[in-house]
């Protein structure tokens, strides 16, 4: 019961947080405080959404989800930071922290009969698209640093809203263990 809650609890964070992606990009344009306001919450949200995932995947691979799970903090920290700071260094910083964090989920979802294959390829085409940006931000080319983080934004915008529908299918709660559903 607790399992089948965190899942569909989580697949509404999920949408939520495509939500309020989209919604911080466009008040950017208007007023850029509520625009930080709701990348914020945007990324808070996150931690409950990689939460779930740790979660789904830890009967498979306990070391590798952890890992992930671990590295949520530091990542959505640094994204944070460098939303506030804004130096090239933390935005790259924040780049590379979730390419690590996309290519361990997406690589756990890939191997997991639980999650769609289609859901593992996006992840890994975010983490992928975050390493692009992140090793031209510290080559020092920032019109291709931002360029392939839009794409990774989209990838990310993707990958959300097809979590929201798989958390909210019940089938990764279905297929878990017994011992970890309860």
């Amino acid at each position: 019961m607790f399992t089948n809650n965190l899942f569909r609890n989580a697949g509404w964070l999920a949408f939520a947080s495509a939500v309020l992606m989209v919604a911080a990009v466009a008040s950017f344009f208007f007023n850029s405080t509520i625009g930080g306001i709701f990348m914020y919450l945007f990324f808070l949200l996150l931690i409950g959404v990689f939460y779930a995932l740790y979660i789904a995947h830890r009967p498979e691979s306990k070391g590798l989800s952890l890992a992930g799970l671990i590295l949520v903090f530091p990542a959505i920290g640094m994204a944070i930071a460098a939303n506030l700071g804004g130096s090239t260094f933390l935005v790259s910083l924040w780049y590379l922290f979730f390419f690590l964090l996309f290519l361990i989920f997406g690589f756990l979802a890939f191997r997991s009969a639980k999650m769609p294959r289609g859901l593992a390829v996006v992840a890994l085409l975010t983490g992928i698209t975050y390493l692009i940006s992140g090793v031209a931000g510290f080559l020092g080319n920032q019109v291709i640093a931002e360029n392939v983080s839009t794409f990774a934004s989209i990838f990310m915008l993707v990958w959300l809203v097809w979590l929201w529908r798989a958390f909210l299918s019940k089938k990764l709660a279905t297929a878990l263990p017994a011992t970890v559903a309860n």
